[in-house]
């Protein structure tokens, strides 16, 4: 299948700046897991996780919704755990409608870690657009949405065939 240059460019352009994010803050997490002295190291993977069952508040979260919403499997959810267990960034308890169903909480340490990288990708994420224009800003939001309008529409296409 050939590619449009424009396309594969973007591409290109797309998967370096998210390497890039990732890598930066991959190191601030490492950088976080050393000041708090954690027993083991975490992987962008397991704040991932940890954000996820953050995003459930108060409420405890299923570990099998976790592994629907990151799309893994659920040995490496479980893995995953144990390291935010062992370092104490969570607790895992049975669900009370299915003792064999795990809830798992964010706790105090936990919203810490959180709070701090949330603060530091909002920085990163800032510092990438400083130097863009509102102009530049409104060109590439015009090219998003019609990106966005284009699968949407394929979407839609694919549901009517089914």
């Amino acid at each position: 299948m050939k590619m449009d240059p424009r396309c594969k460019r973007l591409n290109e352009l797309s998967d370096r700046y998210h390497l890039l994010f990732r890598q930066l803050a991959e190191r601030y997490l490492e950088q976080q897991c050393r000041e708090a002295q954690y027993p083991e190291a975490l992987c962008f993977g397991d704040f991932c996780l940890l954000y996820q069952v953050g995003e459930g508040g108060d409420h405890p979260v299923h570990m099998a919704e976790i592994s629907r919403k990151l799309n893994i499997n659920p040995s490496t959810a479980t893995r995953r755990v144990n390291r935010l267990l062992k370092n104490g960034l969570v607790t895992k308890s049975s669900a009370p409608d299915d003792d064999r169903c795990y809830d798992l909480r964010v706790t105090q340490a936990g919203h810490v870690l959180l709070q701090r990288m949330e603060d530091r990708l909002y920085d990163i994420v800032q510092a990438t657009y400083a130097e863009v224009t509102d102009a530049e800003l409104q060109i590439v939001y015009g090219y998003l949405e019609k990106c966005i309008n284009a699968l949407a529409r394929l979407e839609d296409a694919e549901k009517d065939e089914q």
